[in-house]
């Protein structure tokens, strides 16, 4: 009794020879090879879903930062402009940071320790 290649027997796929096995690979086992590369790409290569995750989770860090520096940069204009308005912004400057203070002032200190 002959068989026809290519059709199920009991379960199995009868392949006859070897022209039918390179076929039934040719039609069947590279078109899946294929496309389990192009969802491989999809999901972990350079531009895959892996990656974007990573991605949108820096950007979010990066978008904090930038609103922390957007408000420290703010704060400084602002004393910036108060230092340019007036003398009395670069005494009360000079007294904060540098603990400097005109001839004949008393300076108090405050330790912070309990």
């Amino acid at each position: 009794m002959t068989r026809a290649a290519g059709h199920t027997v009991r379960g199995r796929i009868y392949l006859g020879d070897m022209r039918d096995l390179a076929r039934w690979l040719l039609l069947n086992g590279i078109p899946v090879l294929l496309m389990g590369g192009v969802v491989s790409l999809a999901v972990f290569g350079d531009h895959g879903l892996i990656r974007r995750h990573h991605l949108l989770a820096q950007q979010g860090e990066v978008e904090t930062r930038i609103a922390e520096l957007s408000a420290e940069n703010a704060a400084l204009r602002r004393q910036l402009r108060v230092l340019d308005s007036s003398r009395r912004g670069v005494t009360r400057l000079a007294a904060e940071e540098l603990l400097m203070a005109p001839e004949g002032s008393i300076i108090y200190r405050f330790d912070d320790t309990p």
